[in-house]
């Protein structure tokens, strides 16, 4: 009897057909495994394709280990296993990057990089030329990694730096370029800060050393049940490119607020010169864009303050991530009131609709000296560009490009909404495939000059209305409230940013 059954068991080993069949079943199974982990499916959908899976892998099973089959079903069956081996291999990999991709998204891990710049003729051409010479450091933003990489500098020079700190990026400058410091410690993140009085910066100085530090982002998420309950994304554009962890200011700056079921979200453009009282400098005013220098934890409780709501979420993008997701999209469409030429790319947009790729979206979005409405225009092209990027991933066309979106999507796009909640959402999508009734609308002010902290100088700022702030709270309180927003409530909102300047 044993000998009978070691035969057995070497004629399955050699039995060709048996690894067909192995490789079938890790395949099958490797794809359960991932549907199931990915939890993106509603159950409706997934126990289907379990079951047909399942009868699948017992159909190739029989037509290779079955004891009545002939030679050409055994042959029939192989070639069936080939071509079904590929299309779960397929899908085994749109499951592995969509999980990947959510993974990156939700990754909880702030970047910083902090330079030691010089003037482009300085003598000053490694760190250890810094000995005996003066350095310049900020006391505004954030100090903790500046702290982390004195800390690194000290250590690379073997003494402690002569320093001169700063409260404004004017004077920060200044003295670097007037020699009064030798070298300045700057947070990439606050580069932008130097465009208004000193645009050459780039050109006129360069890197002698840089320090690049991971930190934990804080948990600021005020998590609800969003198949539920209402609740508001906020959405941050960064103006840098790289890395989306990277802490810079916000110039897009955008609350999404969502009502799973009145399927109706609305978005409120607020623009990046706002005058509102900043969490991160002591509740004084300065401009809405500052507060993404001190991270977006103060961008978050400076407008929750302010506008008195809960912002559950937020979402971070930089100028990379417009051009990679548009381009996994295939292109936007966005329908302009008017014609322009933009300042970055000098791309020509046309009065209607216009098919943008993504570089040209990156122009459209950041445009406002050639609008007639300035800033307040370019906040309402960036609506215009989020509502027509959500329209293109919801269509069917989403399936041809998946992979390429989920692979610009994970770098290029982060949110402290867990993985769980997204795949609700989607779920909750598949489920129902209703349409999404998307309204916009923004707050505006009066245009005028004055004391920005951050930036040490009197600059262009943008007062707000109050009553065009008060009455878009009063529509972020009807969809979270349950109530639909009209279009008469669109356009007496429009009328209110009209009269606001």
């Amino acid at each position: 009897m044993m000998a009978k059954k070691k035969v057995n068991k070497k004629s399955i080993f050699k039995n060709v057909g048996f690894y067909f069949v192995l490789v079938y079943a890790l395949l099958t199974i490797g794809l359960i495994v991932q549907a199931v982990t990915v939890n993106v499916l509603p159950m409706k959908f997934l126990i289907p394709v379990i079951v047909v899976l399942l009868l699948l892998f017992l159909g190739m099973y029989y037509l290779q280990l079955g004891k009545h089959v002939n030679k050409i079903n055994k042959v029939l069956g192989k070639v069936l296993i080939v071509i079904l081996s590929v299309i779960l291999g397929v899908g085994n990999w749109y499951l592995f990057t969509t999980g990947s991709a959510f993974s990156k998204m939700t990754s909880s891990k702030d970047v910083s990089v902090v330079s030691v710049v010089v003037m482009k003729d300085s003598s000053i051409k490694k760190v250890s030329d810094l000995n005996g010479q003066k350095l310049g450091i900020m006391s505004l933003g954030d100090i903790e990694t500046q702290d982390k990489a004195m800390a690194d500098l000290k250590k690379d020079l073997g003494s402690e730096p002569t320093t001169a700190k700063y409260n404004s990026y004017k004077d920060f400058g200044d003295d670097l370029y007037e020699g009064k410091v030798d070298a300045i410690l700057l947070n990439e993140g606050s580069r932008g800060m130097f465009e208004d009085n000193h645009k050459d910066f780039d050109s006129k100085t360069r890197v002698v050393k840089q320090y690049t530090y991971k930190t934990e982002s804080k948990d600021i998420s005020k998590n609800v049940d969003v198949t539920e309950k209402p609740f508001n994304i906020y959405i941050t554009g960064i103006d840098t490119y790289g890395t989306i962890a990277t802490q810079s200011r916000s110039d897009v700056n955008m609350i999404v607020s969502v009502n799973p079921k009145t399927h109706q979200i609305l978005m409120t453009g607020i623009p990046r010169d706002f005058y509102i009282p900043q969490t991160c400098q002591g509740n004084q005013k300065d401009k809405l864009t500052h507060t993404g220098i001190f991270g977006v934890d103060c961008t978050i409780s400076s407008v929750e303050n302010y506008m008195g709501i809960d912002l559950n979420y937020y979402a971070r993008v930089n100028f990379s991530s417009v051009v990679d997701i548009v381009d996994a999209l295939g292109g936007i469409t966005v329908n302009s009131p008017f014609a322009f030429t933009t300042l970055h790319g000098t791309f020509q947009i046309h009065e209607g609709e216009n098919t943008l790729n993504g570089e040209q979206t990156l122009g459209f979005v950041r445009e406002r000296y050639s609008l007639p409405d300035g800033d307040r225009e370019r906040s309402r092209n960036q609506m215009r560009a989020v509502e027509a990027m959500i329209n293109k991933a919801i269509s069917p066309s989403i399936i041809t490009n998946y992979a390429s979106i989920m692979n610009a999507v994970s770098g290029s796009f982060q949110t402290n909404m867990s993985q769980s909640e997204m795949t609700s959402l989607i779920k909750m999508q598949l489920n129902d495939m209703k349409g999404w009734d998307i309204k916009q609308i923004q707050v505006s002010g009066q245009g005028t000059t004055t004391w920005s902290p951050a930036n040490g100088f009197n600059a262009y700022v943008m007062i707000p209305n109050e009553a065009c702030v008060e009455n878009a709270k009063k529509l972020i309180e009807k969809i979270d409230s349950g109530e639909l927003i009209t279009d008469e409530d669109i356009a007496y909102q429009n009328q209110l940013v009209s009269q606001a300047g």
